[in-house]
C-alpha cells in the first residue's frame, strides 16, 4: 500500500513538473495528447500514468473501507444451521417414504443417503439402518423436524449455528475492490498501443478476474449453505421404541422376563428354520456318516476272520501235549 502511495505522488509530482513547463489554461485545466496525435515520450507514460490512476484509486477504496462497506446490498445474518438427529422406526420403508416426500414438499433434496438392509445382528433379530444427508430451505427446517418427530422416536438430537455474516461481508467488499480495479483496467487496455503495455494489463486483468471467480465461488457457497439447512438423519429400524422414560424395578423385571421368553422361542424358531433350509445337507451327512461306519465295520470283521484264520494255522495238534516252558521238575518217582 506505501509502495502504490509513492508512485501516486511521484506521478503526481511529474504532472506538476510537466503543468510549469507546458503552462496551463485560465481554467486550471490541461490537455494532453494520447493516441495518434501524442509525441513519442507522451505516448509511452500513458500506461504508467493510467497504472498509477488505478493504484490511486485502489488506496482511497483500501483508506475508505468503511464506506465501501456500506455498499454492502446484503447486510442481514448470514447463519448456517446443522442439525444431527438419530431416530428410531418400527418400519423402516414407511418413515423413509414418508420423509422422501415431505422434502420434496418443502423444496429441499437429498444430498446423499445410504440404507443398509440387515447391516447387523442385535437381540435375535436383524437391524437394518439408514444414513440421509437432507438439505432443507432455512426457513422449513422446523416443519421438517417436526414431521421426522411424528414418522419416528427421537433418541437424539443437536443442532449447530454458526454465523459466517463478517466473513460474507469481507468477501463482497473485497468483490467490490476487484470489480473497480477491473473496470479501470480495461479503460487502460482500451487507451494503451504499446505491446508490452497491452500485455501487462491483460496479464494483470486475468489475476484480477481470477480473484473474482474465487470469491464468487464462496460467496455461492455461504449462499447455499445459509439458504439450506443441514440435517444428517441416523434411522434405525426397531420391535419396540426405547422408552424416553425409566421405569420401576417391577415393570423392567416384567419387561425382562418377557423379552427372555420371546428370545428363547425366536431361538427355537430359528433353530426349526435353519433345520428346514439344511435337511438336504443333513441328509447327505448322514449318507456318508454310514457309508464310513459301514466300511469301518466291515473292515473290522474281515481282519478278526483273518486273525482267528492264521491262529488256526500256527495252532499246537490236539494229540501233542503242551510243552513245558517253565523250569519246574515234573513229579513222580523220578522227581524224588
Amino acid at each position: 500500500m506505501k509502495k502504490r502511495v509513492g508512485i501516486v505522488l511521484a506521478c503526481v509530482m511529474s504532472f506538476a513538473i510537466v503543468i510549469s513547463g507546458c503552462g496551463s489554461s485560465s481554467d486550471g485545466t490541461t490537455e494532453f495528447a494520447v493516441g495518434k496525435n501524442a509525441a513519442p515520450e507522451e505516448a509511452g507514460g500513458v500506461y504508467d500514468n493510467a497504472a498509477a490512476e488505478v493504484a490511486e484509486e485502489s488506496a482511497d477504496y483500501s483508506g475508505g473501507a468503511g464506506e465501501q462497506a456500506q455498499t454492502v446490498t446484503d447486510t442481514s445474518r448470514k447463519l448456517i444451521t446443522t442439525v444431527n438427529i438419530s431416530a428410531e422406526s418400527e418400519n423402516l420403508d414407511d418413515t423413509i417414504s414418508k420423509l422422501t416426500s415431505k422434502v420434496t414438499e418443502l423444496g429441499g433434496y437429498i444430498e446423499n443417503s445410504n440404507v443398509y438392509n440387515g447391516s447387523r445382528y442385535s437381540s435375535g433379530q436383524t437391524v437394518r439402518t439408514a444414513d440421509y444427508t437432507i438439505r432443507i430451505p432455512a426457513d422449513k427446517l422446523d416443519g421438517f423436524i417436526e414431521t421426522i418427530e411424528n414418522a419416528s422416536n427421537i433418541t437424539s438430537k443437536s443442532s449447530n449455528v454458526e454465523d459466517v455474516t463478517l466473513s460474507y461481508v469481507d468477501l463482497e467488499s473485497k468483490k467490490n475492490a476487484l470489480r473497480a480495479e477491473e473496470k479501470s483496467l480495461l479503460g487502460i487496455l482500451e487507451s494503451a498501443e504499446k505491446i508490452e503495455d497491452i500485455l501487462a494489463v491483460q496479464e494483470k486483468l486475468a489475476d484480477v478476474r481470477y480473484q473474482l471467480e474465487s470469491i464468487e465461488s464462496q460467496l455461492r457457497t455461504y449462499d447455499n449453505k445459509v439458504d439450506y439447512s443441514t440435517v444428517y438423519l441416523n434411522i434405525e429400524e426397531v420391535v419396540t421404541y426405547t422408552p424416553t422414560e425409566e421405569k420401576g424395578a417391577f415393570a423392567r423385571m416384567g419387561e425382562g422376563f418377557v423379552k427372555s421368553l420371546k428370545s428363547i422361542g425366536h431361538g427355537f424358531k430359528e433353530f426349526f428354520i435353519w433345520f428346514v433350509i439344511h435337511i438336504p445337507q443333513l441328509v447327505l451327512l448322514g449318507i456318508v456318516v454310514f457309508v464310513i461306519v459301514f466300511i469301518v465295520k466291515k473292515s473290522q470283521k474281515k481282519s478278526a476272520a483273518k486273525r482267528e484264520a492264521f491262529m488256526r494255522q500256527i495252532g499246537t495238534p490236539e494229540n501233542t501235549p503242551p510243552v513245558n516252558t517253565t523250569n519246574e521238575k515234573p513229579e513222580g518217582k523220578d522227581g524224588q
